[in-house]
């Protein structure tokens, strides 16, 4: 089979569509002929050394959606010929071999190219929100990156759960998404303070909830958009910029600044089986879709590397075999 590969950290050019051995699923795996995969800032974080993973090589990708051609004994809930989404290492192949406990079937409606860029997205929406954020139907949640893949999911899960939700983006564009995804109001952070907008909107008491995945200036001015007893999420740091931040930020207001990487979280302590069981009745109802900015083929990974890095993606790019 065929597999997007590193052999060595670097840039771009260590990104290789090249022969790679197929996995025979273990006793607790299932063996999926992919349709799709979607791509993740942490697939530019591991070609660059800062994610973990396999010993090199080894191939990227962190989900994938396409057809059960394989079981292994140890799995009883699942059938060869099911249209499953899965999260697991390798996923940008032809075939990737994942976890039974990790796989989920998808709405039939649904087009298969899609169902390969879900799993991360939604799942770590779900967890941000709810598990780690603690959501509750009337809080004002803020929405960094609002048009980047979790932030076009965390808006409509955060509004359909009851919440008014703040977004912000660096275009007009990106802006209206948010807007037609369900955004109470957005903030162009490019032309205006978010943080004196909030401040004012909200008459200085700040918002409940904040997710935050840019770091640097950006995570030190949410913070001091939390409301007191409020949490900041921080889940990535794309521009890849330390922040400064002063204990007086959250001691003095009651603040809670929440660190969250679902790829780093210890193995069964996340409950991804009820999340999907909550998620994908919504998403059959419509009640959430995933937002497709690209989809490319895996020989062309590079290109979808250059665009997501560039901050200029509206949703999700998808690859495919």
């Amino acid at each position: 089979m065929k597999a997007v590969r590193i052999n060595e950290f670097g840039g771009l050019d260590v990104l290789k569509w090249e022969e790679a051995p197929q996995p025979t699923p273990r006793a607790h795996q299932v063996l999926i002929k992919v349709d799709s995969a979607g791509v993740n800032y942490a697939d530019i974080m591991r070609r660059g050394g800062g994610y973990p993973g396999p010993d090199l090589p080894s191939s990227l990708g962190l989900e994938a959606a396409g057809t059960v051609v394989e079981v292994g004994s140890a799995v009883d809930w699942i059938s060869v010929g099911q249209q499953m989404m899965a999260m697991g290492p390798g996923g940008q192949a032809e075939y990737v071999a994942v976890n039974g406990n990790l796989v989920f079937p998808y709405p039939e409606t649904m087009d298969p190219v899609q169902a390969g860029g879900m799993p991360i997205v939604f799942l770590t929406s779900y967890h941000l929100l709810k598990t780690r954020g603690q959501m509750q139907p009337g809080d004002t949640v803020l929405v960094q990156a609002g048009a980047s893949g979790v932030g076009t999911v965390a808006i409509q899960l955060a509004k359909a759960w009851g919440a008014k939700v703040i977004a912000t983006a660096s275009t007009q564009e990106k802006l209206d998404l948010c807007t037609s995804l369900g955004a109470d109001m957005t903030i162009n952070y490019t032309t205006h303070d978010f943080e004196e907008v909030i401040k004012e909107e909200t008459h200085g008491n700040g918002v409940e909830v904040v997710l935050e995945c840019v770091g640097g200036p950006v995570l030190e001015k949410s913070v001091r958009c939390v409301a007191a007893y409020g949490r900041l999420l921080s889940y990535g740091n794309a521009s890849n910029t330390p922040a400064a931040i002063a204990s007086a930020d959250f001691t003095g207001a009651n603040r809670t600044v929440i660190g969250f990487s679902m790829g780093r979280s210890p193995a069964g302590s996340l409950d991804h089986k009820s999340a999907m069981e909550e998620l994908l009745p919504m998403i059959a109802a419509g009640k959430a879709k995933l937002i497709v900015d690209q989809v490319l083929p895996m020989s062309e990974v590079a290109k979808a590397h250059q665009h997501l890095s560039g901050r200029g993606t509206k949703g999700k790019v998808i690859l495919t075999p």
